[in-house]
C-alpha cells in the first residue's frame, strides 16, 4: 500500500529539475496562489468548525424525525462530482442566485473572488468535519456525561469539560481533513472562481499553457508544502493529545 502511494510521488519528482524546483519558490504568482489557497482553506475550515461541530453533536446524541435524511444531505457532497458541486455553488451564489443576489446588493460578490473560493471549499469540506465530530462524540460513553450532570454540572459545562476533551482527537483530525479537502479542491472551485487562482487551478493552468514539465514543477512544490504542513499539524496534534491525557 505504501509503495502504491510512494511510487507515483517519486515519479512526479523525477520530472522536476532541481534548479527549476528551487526557482518556483521565488515565483510571485505561485506564492500568491499558495497564499490564496491556504487562506481560503483556513477561513472555510473555521466556519465549518463553528457550524459543523454542533451538528455533529446533534447527530451523535439526539434522535429526531428525518435524521437519516439529514445524514444523507450531510454525505451528499462526498458523492457528487466536484464539477456538480461547483455548479451548485455557482447557481446559488452568483449575482442572480438566491443567496448571491441579496449579498451582491450588499457589496459581497462571489464570482471570481475569495468569497466564492471559501463557500466552494465549505460545501465539499463540511462532511469531513461533521462526520468526524459525530464519530468523536459517539466514542464518549454517555455514562460519563450523566455522572457529570449528577454532580451538579450544567449541560454546557459537561460538554466543554467532559465530552469535548474526550472527543478532541477526532475533531482535530476532522479539522485537518476538512482543510486538506478544501485546498485540494479543483472542480468545485473553478466553476465559481477561476481567479484568483488556487493551487489546483494554477497547476492545471500551467499544464494547459506550458505542458507537463511546468505543471509537474508546480505540483511538486505544492505537494512538498502540503506535506510539511501535514507533518507539523500531526506533530502538534500528537503533543496536544498527550498533554490533555495527562
Amino acid at each position: 500500500m505504501m509503495l502504491f502511494i510512494l511510487i507515483p510521488i517519486l515519479v512526479l519528482y523525477s520530472f522536476v529539475p532541481f534548479f527549476d524546483f528551487i526557482i518556483i519558490f521565488s515565483n510571485r504568482s505561485f506564492l500568491e496562489t499558495i497564499n490564496v489557497t491556504f487562506l481560503a482553506g483556513l477561513i472555510s475550515t473555521f466556519f465549518i468548525a463553528i457550524l459543523g461541530i454542533p451538528l455533529g453533536y446533534l447527530m451523535a446524541r439526539t434522535d429526531f424525525p428525518g435524521k437519516n435524511f439529514v445524514q444523507g444531505l450531510i454525505d451528499l457532497p462526498l458523492v457528487v462530482p466536484d464539477t456538480v458541486a461547483g455548479l451548485i455553488i455557482f447557481l446559488t451564489f452568483y449575482s442572480q442566485g438566491i443567496l448571491g443576489a441579496p449579498l451582491s446588493r450588499a457589496g459581497i460578490n462571489f464570482v471570481n473572488t475569495l468569497y466564492g473560493i471559501v463557500v466552494a471549499m465549505m460545501f465539499v469540506g463540511a462532511p469531513f468535519m461533521i462526520n468526524t465530530s459525530k464519530s468523536g462524540f459517539l466514542s464518549v460513553d454517555p455514562k460519563l456525561e450523566k455522572v457529570s450532570l449528577s454532580l451538579g454540572a450544567s449541560k454546557i459545562s459537561t460538554f466543554f469539560n467532559v465530552t469535548l476533551p474526550l472527543s478532541l482527537d477526532s475533531i482535530v483530525n476532522g479539522l485537518v481533513m476538512t482543510w486538506a479537502k478544501g485546498v485540494s479542491s479543483f472542480g468545485s472551485i473553478i466553476v465559481i472562481a477561476y481567479f484568483p487562482m488556487v493551487a489546483p487551478t494554477y497547476i492545471y493552468n500551467q499544464f494547459l499553457l506550458f505542458g507537463t514539465d511546468a505543471s509537474a514543477i508546480a505540483a511538486g512544490a505544492f505537494l512538498l508544502i502540503t506535506l510539511i504542513i501535514f507533518a507539523i499539524s500531526r506533530f502538534i496534534t500528537t503533543k496536544m493529545m498527550r498533554w490533555l491525557r495527562k
